[in-house]
């Protein structure tokens, strides 16, 4: 009987964020590599047919512009003395 290869690897690693989900990664959990680290994705039946980097982000949010002003200031006040 044939046996994939990729069920006896204890962790997957997915380096290419344009790879395609296909079945025979579900229920598996995987690692995506984000750009910056991996991140572990549980892969389901809904996610078959996507891309892995639809699933896992690869920038930073930004902040919004009253959170920045606050942080500004309170380093200002912190500076001050």
């Amino acid at each position: 009987m044939y046996e994939n290869p990729l069920h006896r690897k204890k962790e997957k690693f997915i380096y290419d964020r344009s790879t395609t989900v296909s079945s025979v990664y579900e229920d598996i959990l995987v690692n995506v590599h984000s750009g910056l680290k991996f991140r572990k994705k549980l892969v389901n039946k809904w996610m078959m047919g996507y891309k892995f980097g639809e699933f896992v982000w690869n920038r930073k949010l930004a902040l919004y512009k009253a959170k920045q002003i606050k942080k500004k200031k309170n380093n200002w006040n912190l500076n001050k003395f």
